[in-house]
């Protein structure tokens, strides 16, 4: 069913049955819902899915007798241990991992996603927000929502209940139909505006995202719970994935390079983000994407390409007998012998130099003319493309 079929009330209708009733099949709204052909079609999907998510907060906070839904509490991440849960299948035999399970149901948003910076140690009382920032989205930075994802993954592995494998099901609908049609993922979906809306790099958000299709296209022992039609919308969205990684992947002088932390969603051209995330080449946020397209069992030849091209590319760059050191004292590079080679976060395109923002929107050549609080406050260095150097081989072989 294409979504320009679909009423908005029947959508809402079905969320506030859904906010209600939990994982009820019959009721959830995403069933109703296919991967958007068309800009057009993607953009007002986003608007309603975020009318979706608002009302049945609101539904909840009135059954509840609050006059606005309140924020849940704050924590840097997800206030619970979310790498043991997310890999240690017998944690959930336990009080406490059955616990976070629980917890976690309470946190998925109608439209399917999580949000970052919440504390899902506990659960959410009814009529609350699902996130603490300002008008909350879903969103899959800072490894939000693919976390959930593979937590209910493992719950539903673990103790074959039903409500955690619709969950992590429910998850993955939602991460397909939040898929631009072009292939690549916002930061946020629904989307918000601004920098939100880019095709997201940025703190491994779209590589996360790709090793869960991939995983769902390639038949993963642990997704045998995913029903075969999600599969094969999963294959559809690995191939477009893709196709937008290497359309993506920036050329310096006529030679492709590595990828910027964010894209243009629609021209694909590289893009900044905040004020000290200027129009670069971003060194992490390609390592990890690389290290992603390396561990594909049979990429195709367009994919085997970009994989050498940025290989070559770090090469190119490294920098040896320095580390960064970041252990109290202000950041800054220092001589060490033996010191695995380093690379800058961001590279000028146009000079190939390494380059470092500030929250001016002032972008600098020396990470020494950078303020205290930004250099104590982000990556200015990074030694990931090293995994990537040291991969390569065993990768050709």
């Amino acid at each position: 069913m294409k979504f320009a079929q679909l009423s908005v009330r029947s959508l809402l209708l079905s969320a506030l049955v859904f906010s209600v009733s939990g994982c009820n099949a019959e009721a959830d709204p995403l069933d109703q819902l296919q991967p958007a052909k068309t800009m057009a079609e993607y953009r007002a999907m986003s608007e309603q899915l975020y009318k979706l998510d608002q009302a049945a907060v609101k539904a909840e906070a009135k059954a509840a007798g609050l006059d606005k839904p309140p924020k849940p509490k704050k924590a840097k991440r997800f206030g619970f241990d979310a790498q043991k849960a997310a890999t240690d299948s017998d944690f959930f035999t336990t009080p406490e991992g059955r616990q976070i399970a629980e917890n976690l149901l309470t946190f998925q948003t109608p439209s399917g996603g999580w949000s970052k910076r919440t504390d899902m140690g506990v659960p959410r009382p009814q009529g609350y927000q699902y996130g603490t920032e300002k008008s909350y989205v879903p969103t899959f930075d800072n490894l939000a929502t693919s976390t959930q994802f593979w937590v209910m993954a493992n719950a539903c592995n673990s103790l074959g209940e039903a409500r955690y494998c619709d969950s992590a099901t429910r998850a993955l609908k939602y991460i397909l139909i939040a898929q631009y049609p072009n292939g690549g993922w916002p930061q946020t979906f629904p989307l918000r505006g601004k920098y939100h809306d880019y095709i997201t790099y940025n703190d491994t958000a779209i590589t996360s995202l790709l090793a869960i299709v991939a995983a769902a296209a390639n038949d993963d022992a642990r997704l045998k719970f995913v029903p075969q039609a999600l599969r094969e919308q999963a294959q559809d969205s690995l191939q477009r994935a893709l196709e937008m990684v290497a359309a993506t992947q920036v050329e310096v002088q006529g030679k492709p390079a590595i990828w910027g932390a964010q894209h243009d969603a629609e021209t694909f051209a590289p893009s900044a983000a905040r004020a000290f995330e200027p129009v670069a080449l971003a060194t992490s946020e390609s390592a990890d994407l690389v290290l992603f397209l390396m561990s594909l069992e049979q990429p195709p030849a367009h994919i085997q390409k970009s994989i050498d091209d940025a290989k070559d590319w770090f090469e190119k760059h490294r920098i040896d007998g320095l580390r960064y050191r970041r252990d109290g004292k202000l950041p800054s590079l220092v001589p060490e012998e033996d010191a695995d080679p380093l690379w800058a976060r961001f590279y000028d395109i146009d000079s190939d130099r390494p380059i470092f923002g500030d929250r001016d929107g002032k972008v600098y050549f020396d990470v020494d003319e950078v303020s205290e609080e930004r250099r104590r406050g982000y990556a200015w260095y990074t030694e990931q493309p090293y995994k990537v150097i040291k991969q390569y081989r065993k990768w050709q072989e």
